[in-house]
């Protein structure tokens, strides 16, 4: 196609990879953020079969401190600041950037928004699969002896939080990026409205649910009415794919305006 053919060239004319390179900025975006949050959530899940049942039933116990408490520290800490590091950097950044790009370098764009978006995908996986998942089975077969089980660390501190940094990361790239899609003036987008309402919904459900499993019903079932709000998110992350499509008429858009070019210029 006609926009591939000129990113291509522009790209190589400028001594850099291609978007559609397998090391262009696209790519690189959406394999590096995948494997780091695999990586993470992979080592936690380790960590968490490692030192659940020898220090993680009794919370008062000074193993509990050594090994969980320290690590909810770490995770807080982390998760909190490397956000609003990456927050404030994508809004300052995004500011100096030029009104109007070129096609090539917008198309970029739209794939470094795919890259995030995939890289979204693997922390809702994680957090609302995996880790739900496994802490269900441990209050099955554990006492819960506070809101701070080691399932609870892992998921309510580190991988809930990290849904909510990637919706509005993502968003903020958008913004700050393709005026075109994301413009200002034309308000917030419904897309991302559902995208980070799902990872918003799904933080704030988790105190609803610790309370009543806390003074409602201790029986952790998957069909406990506890459980029923977290169908929600599972609607409101279909905001995924309004995401995707939308940039992708983007890109479909500038192809038209490619091959309108293309067909308006003097024959030689």
């Amino acid at each position: 196609m006609a926009v591939w053919s000129v990113i291509v060239a522009a790209a190589r004319t400028r001594d850099r990879f291609a978007v559609t390179d397998w090391r262009g900025d696209g790519w690189r975006v959406w394999i590096l953020s995948c494997l780091g949050f695999t990586v993470l959530f992979v080592g936690l899940s380790v960590y968490m079969h490692a030192f659940a049942w020898s220090a993680g039933l009794d919370a008062t116990s000074p193993e509990f401190s050594v090994y969980w408490r320290s690590l909810l520290l770490i995770e807080l800490v982390g998760v909190t600041v490397g956000t609003f590091a990456w927050w404030t950097w994508l809004v300052r950044s995004g500011r100096a950037l030029p009104a109007t790009v070129a096609f090539d370098e917008e198309v970029r764009r739209i794939m470094v928004v795919w890259g995030l978006l995939g890289a979204t995908c693997v922390v809702l996986y994680f957090m609302a699969s995996f880790f739900v998942s496994g802490d269900a089975a441990w209050h099955q077969t554990a006492v819960r002896d506070t809101a701070f089980t080691p399932p609870h660390i892992v998921m309510f501190y580190c991988a809930f939080p990290l849904g909510i940094t990637m919706t509005v990361g993502t968003y903020l790239y958008g913004v700050t990026r393709l005026p075109r899609v994301y413009s200002m003036n034309a308000g917030f987008p419904w897309s991302f409205f559902l995208l980070i309402g799902a990872s918003v919904t799904e933080m704030l459900q988790v105190a609803v649910n610790e309370w009543g499993h806390s003074l409602w019903i201790a029986e952790e079932v998957f069909a406990a009415p506890l459980h029923w709000p977290f169908v929600i998110y599972v609607w409101l992350a279909a905001g995924t794919f309004a995401v995707w499509l939308e940039t992708l008429i983007r890109v479909l858009s500038i192809e038209k305006q490619i091959a309108d070019q293309r067909t308006q210029a003097p024959q030689a």
